[in-house]
This record gives structure tokens, sequence and C-alpha cells, in this order.
């Protein structure tokens, strides 16, 4: 079952995540670098680790594990999709 679009922020670890697209207030710079990253609409991802304070966390998107701030992870959206 798949819920309404949130940001990347508000994945837990064991949960998957189908991105739907880029904030619109993101950044041209962030924006791409966040595309070349493979962070693309349809692209499903996950919490791999959290650090101990939270900032940053380390996602698995594309079999790749990629950090992202928090800053940067609430201009990714996604849809929770389901739990692992």
């Amino acid at each position: 079952m798949i819920n309404e679009t949130e940001n990347l922020g508000i994945l837990q670890k064991g949960q998957i995540g189908l991105i739907t697209g880029l904030a619109k207030d993101c950044g041209r710079e962030v924006r791409q670098r966040l595309l070349d990253l493979g962070f693309v609409r349809g692209s499903e991802i996950s919490v791999q680790n959290i650090s101990p304070l939270g900032n940053p966390i380390a996602y698995n998107i594309h079999d790749t594990l990629i950090s992202l701030r928090n800053e940067d992870a609430v201009k990714v959206l996604i849809e929770v999709k389901k739990d692992i």
C-alpha cells in the first residue's frame, strides 16, 4: 500500500520509499547533484544507517550507499511503499 507524498526525512529504517520527485524549492546545484546520484522518479530507497547524532543518514538507492544531510534529504519527495 502506498501512502501520500512526504519528504525523504520521514523514512524510517525498515521502510522502503518510492521517489516521486524533488521539491520545487530545491536549488539548482542541489537538484543536479541529487539527480546525478540517482535520486530520480520511480527509484526505490531505504535507510541503511543513521549516524549517532541523526545527521547525516546513509540511504540505499540503486544498490549504492549515499549519505545525505537532513537539509538535502527533505528536498527529495517520496511515498512510503512498504515495510521490509
